[in-house]
């Protein structure tokens, strides 16, 4: 009896994993078909021309203040080591790991937070349901898993962020002294690299070491350790933020530095992702509630990471949000790109669940009394999670789209042969066949067609680690079509077939 009670609660966690299996696939299958883009040669052509440091001062006076990703991470670009053939293995390669990584990343925060109240089903299963929920609103999927260039300097810090996470999380459990200290150097050494990858992770590495000095200013324990880590934190925001690459960068955008200007759309944009973001969030969050917030709140009522205050918790969570809004409609004057918002997004969905989760352990009463009295709403909101999950027009969808309809093999085999072709040619200034197809999972940025296009950045670079004077497309890209049309058109040629 007791054994088939425990099975039946074991259900509702291996629904998520099956759930969890079902949403990563198609974006571990699509790192089969990823190739190197835009940025990834221009920049290997850098690091084969200058020195390391050579690199470091140059663009740190005349491009960015971004020291570990733009001018450190970008060193393990395949394309600058390997001929071409196996450097698009190791791309292919290194986009599988990220995803392993995120997940991995996502995980080992979960378990060094919740293993003493949760088994490890139930851990795996809330890491699961954080992925899925990434995936899903992820605002550009090619440039924050496949795009090298764009997850070194955007994606690489968010894991480095839940890693940072965890080592704090060790920090706060542990009582050795030599231990808290080891935890606080590798957190320390994770915040310098998180700092100097995006000016989104400056903001929210800066928000998250104040909240937690602030949180622990009365624990004399903690305090000069988290005092450490802050002034580290401040420190590497410094360097990143006062390179002068930065200003000069500035100069190329004609609306920044309009701080009213900034300030006002940062507000509008920050309501406007609650808009976006909010209703899978929503879903998620009811399962959330009973599967793991309730049942936290009842298991660790003393889990000092949550014992904070819910306003300043709440406060913590929206500045940060404005911020990194701010930060960007400052320097450059626009809304934030893809790229940029896969970080924002980042935050706003580990920032909200820690805030339910400060939320339910205040409220722990009224929300108990209310899961007794809806036990069907735990089966709704995990249908409509599963609905909003498997959209046809979400990111989910459009991978296994990619993968079914055979665009991602087409291009796959469309960059092989460009790479033949470049290889056997003697041409100087060449031309080069359009993409068959675009796979929107994978695809970033292209050439653009016409030989008065050759100086284009996307061309010259590609021209540049070829040794060619300049590349272009003889005709112009495929457009890029949505899920339906793409099913309809795919269904029609296999009826034909």
């Amino acid at each position: 009896m007791m054994h088939a009670l425990h099975e039946k609660r074991q259900v509702p966690y291996l629904l998520f994993l099956c759930l969890g299996v079902l949403a990563l696939l198609p974006f571990l299958l699509l790192t089969l078909y990823n190739h190197p883009q835009a940025d990834d040669y221009g920049f290997a052509v850098r690091d084969t021309t200058y020195s390391f440091w050579e690199t470091h001062k140059t663009f740190y006076l005349n491009w960015t203040g971004r020291y570990f990703s733009t001018n450190t991470a970008f060193h393990v670009n395949p394309l600058i080591y390997r001929a071409i053939g196996s450097a698009v293995t190791v791309y292919k390669l290194y986009s599988l790991l990220l995803i392993l990584l995120l997940g991995v990343s996502t995980f080992f925060l979960l378990f060094k937070l919740l293993s003493p109240y949760f088994k490890i089903i139930s851990i795996l299963a809330l890491a699961v349901l954080l992925l899925c929920l990434y995936l899903l609103q992820m605002q550009s999927v090619s440039e924050g898993i496949f795009w090298l260039s764009g997850y070194l300097t955007y994606q690489l810090p968010n894991i480095l962020m839940l890693l940072m996470l965890a080592l704090l999380v060790g920090f706060f459990k542990t009582g050795d002294k030599t231990v808290k200290t080891a935890y606080v150097a590798l957190a320390a050494l994770f915040c310098v690299a998180i700092v100097g990858s995006n000016e989104m992770s400056v903001v929210m590495a800066f928000t998250t070491t104040l909240f937690l000095l602030y949180n622990n200013w009365n624990g004399r324990k903690n305090r000069p350790y988290l005092l450490f880590l802050f002034l580290a934190c401040v420190a590497a925001c410094l360097v990143a933020v006062l390179a002068p690459g930065n200003y000069a960068r500035m100069e190329d955008h004609p609306n920044a530095s309009r701080p009213l200007w900034a300030t006002v759309y940062a507000f509008f944009l920050t309501g406007l992702s609650f808009y976006r973001w909010l209703a899978p969030l929503l879903a998620a969050s009811m399962l959330y509630l009973f599967y793991w917030g309730l049942p936290l709140a009842q298991k660790a009522k003393a889990l000092g990471v949550f014992q904070v205050s819910l306003r300043t918790a709440v406060l913590y969570f929206l500045v940060t949000l404005f911020l990194m809004q701010f930060a960007f409609t400052w320097a450059v004057g626009e809304r934030p790109t893809p790229r940029v918002e896969n970080v924002i997004y980042f935050f706003f969905v580990f920032g909200w669940f820690y805030i339910l989760q400060v939320a339910v352990i205040k409220y722990a009463r009224l929300l108990q009394a209310e899961r007794n009295l809806s036990p069907a709403l735990p089966v709704a909101a995990f249908v409509l999670f599963t609905l909003f999950l498997f959209d046809i027009d979400k990111n989910v969808a459009t991978a296994y789209v990619d993968l079914f309809s055979g665009k991602a093999a087409a291009y796959d085999r469309a960059m092989y042969q460009r790479y033949d072709s470049l290889q056997a040619s003697r041409c100087d200034t060449c031309a080069l066949a359009p993409l068959p197809a675009i796979p929107q999972s994978v695809y970033f940025l292209d050439l653009m067609e016409g030989e008065e296009n050759s100086s284009f950045w996307v061309n010259r670079d590609f021209a540049d680690y070829w040794n060619k004077s300049g590349v272009y497309l003889s005709s112009p890209n495929p457009v890029i079509k949505d899920n339906t049309a793409t099913l309809r058109e795919t269904g029609k040629q296999a009826l034909q077939q």
